[in-house]
């Protein structure tokens, strides 16, 4: 389906009062869900990418889910979960994975719009100029360094475990995988001086995890783990990964704030039966 399409798909459905009245039929027949999703690069420096969003986009992100959505730190998301209770209507956590500097641009836009986010670290790259592979023949874009992390964390942000060497850990020994693990933990702790309870998955997609090493996040002192692959975060997911939606795969505000009420599952299934989704 084309972006022009789409869009007016989403537009049917949100004027036409079709999306609330889902959204209330879901919420009668006892169905919940919250939702993760996750930035990596807040600029103008470079076009917008599968990673990027522009500054403006972000802003504007940023009212919509001050005024239609309950945006709430990552830590409640996860007691909500672990706790079996029911969550309230349109929850959504926020997060941001390595270590662009642009990240404290979105650090500052989000604490004035009084929004928590989790950001997840790549210890071993923070304060160099480190350039992932990936950005090979980008312009250059400068990382973190360890005050602007602390900057972050002191406007209410939580910061997260995104390995030392952001490797891919299906990639890595059980040996490898929990000294990635710990070091980068111990390592935020000893920067930050406050307990580091959440981690992500690099390369996050289904093929990018082993089963065996999922008991190494607990192991490590970790109290939950998060992916890079889409979906809602569902009431039978405590203990397990749970899933981030990709914000740069949303171009349009509308079409995001549709998907994220859950009225698209219909579309998204459909597409699946017929090789559309995989």
């Amino acid at each position: 389906m084309n972006r022009v399409a789409k869009n007016a798909l989403c537009g049917l459905y949100k004027y036409s009062g079709l999306m609330r009245a889902q959204e209330a039929a879901a919420s009668w027949a006892g169905k919940s869900f919250m939702s993760i999703v996750l930035f990596h690069r807040v600029t103008d420096e470079i076009p917008e990418d599968g990673l990027t969003v522009s500054t403006a986009w972000f802003r504007a992100f940023c009212e919509m889910m001050q005024t239609r959505f309950r945006v709430v730190p990552l830590s409640e998301l996860v007691a909500i979960l672990e706790n079996g209770t029911k969550p309230p209507p349109r929850t959504v956590a926020l997060t941001f994975d390595d270590c662009y500097r642009d990240n404290l641009f979105a650090a500052r836009t989000l604490a004035e719009f009084h929004l928590p986010a989790t950001f997840f670290i790549p210890t071993r790259f923070v304060g160099t100029d480190h350039v992932f592979s990936w950005d090979q023949g980008l312009r250059p874009l400068a990382n973190l360094n360890w005050d602007e992390v602390r900057e972050m964390a002191s406007l209410g942000h939580d910061i997260g475990s995104h390995t030392v060497s952001h490797p891919n850990m299906a990639d890595l020994t059980n040996e490898e995988a929990l000294r990635e693990l710990v070091e980068s933990r111990e390592t935020l702790q000893d920067q930050l001086r406050r307990p580091i309870r959440y981690f992500a998955y690099p390369f996050g997609g289904l093929r990018n995890f082993r089963a065996e090493q999922l008991p190494l996040v607990r192991e490590a002192g970790y109290d939950a783990c998060f992916s890079g692959y889409g979906g809602f975060v569902y009431p039978n997911m405590r203990g397990k990964i749970l899933p981030r939606d990709g914000i740069p795969y949303f171009r349009s505000l509308l079409n995001l704030e549709v998907h994220l009420t859950g009225c698209l599952d219909w579309m998204y299934a459909l597409k699946k039966k017929v090789g559309l989704l995989t």
